[in-house]
C-alpha cells in the first residue's frame, strides 16, 4: 500500500512538472487548401494526358477518317482546310473522302460538284487554292 501511495505521489509530481513546463502557444498548422489545389492540378493534367493518348489510338485506327486526317497531316494542311476539303468531299458525295488527294482530276470534279450546291467564300476560295497547290504542285 506504501508503495502504491508513493507511485501515486511521485506520479502527481511529475504532472505537475510536466504542466509547469506547458506554455499554450500558437504553432502554424500546413494549410491544406495548397495541398487540395496541387492535387486538382495533378488530375486535371492526367486526365488531359489521358485524353490525348485515347484521341491519339483513335486517330491512328484504320478508318477513312484517319487516311484523310493523315493525307492531310502529310501535305502540312491546316484544321480549316482540311475541314473544307471534308466538305467539299461530303458535297460531292464521295464515299472515301481520300480521293480528293489521287489526282487533280479527281479534285476538280469534286471541287465543280460541290460549288453547284455550296457557296464559297472569297476566303474559302483561297483556303482551297492554297490546298491545291500543296497537294498537286
Amino acid at each position: 500500500m506504501a508503495n502504491l501511495a508513493s507511485f501515486l505521489l511521485f506520479a502527481e509530481t511529475r504532472m505537475s512538472d510536466v504542466n509547469l513546463r506547458y506554455k499554450e502557444t500558437a504553432t502554424a498548422t500546413s494549410d491544406t487548401s495548397l495541398w487540395m489545389l496541387i492535387a486538382a492540378a495533378i488530375v486535371i493534367v492526367s486526365s488531359l494526358v489521358a485524353w490525348q493518348i485515347q484521341r491519339r489510338v483513335a486517330r491512328n485506327a484504320h478508318s477513312s477518317v484517319s487516311l484523310f486526317s493523315d493525307l492531310c497531316y502529310a501535305h502540312r494542311i491546316n484544321g480549316k482546310g482540311c475541314k473544307l476539303l471534308q466538305t467539299i468531299a461530303d458535297e460531292a458525295s464521295l464515299q472515301q473522302p481520300a480521293m480528293l488527294f489521287l489526282a487533280d482530276h479527281h479534285f476538280d470534279s469534286a471541287l465543280a460538284t460541290a460549288k453547284q450546291t455550296m457557296t464559297l467564300k472569297p476566303d474559302q476560295l483561297a483556303t482551297i487554292a492554297m490546298v491545291r497547290r500543296r497537294m498537286f504542285s
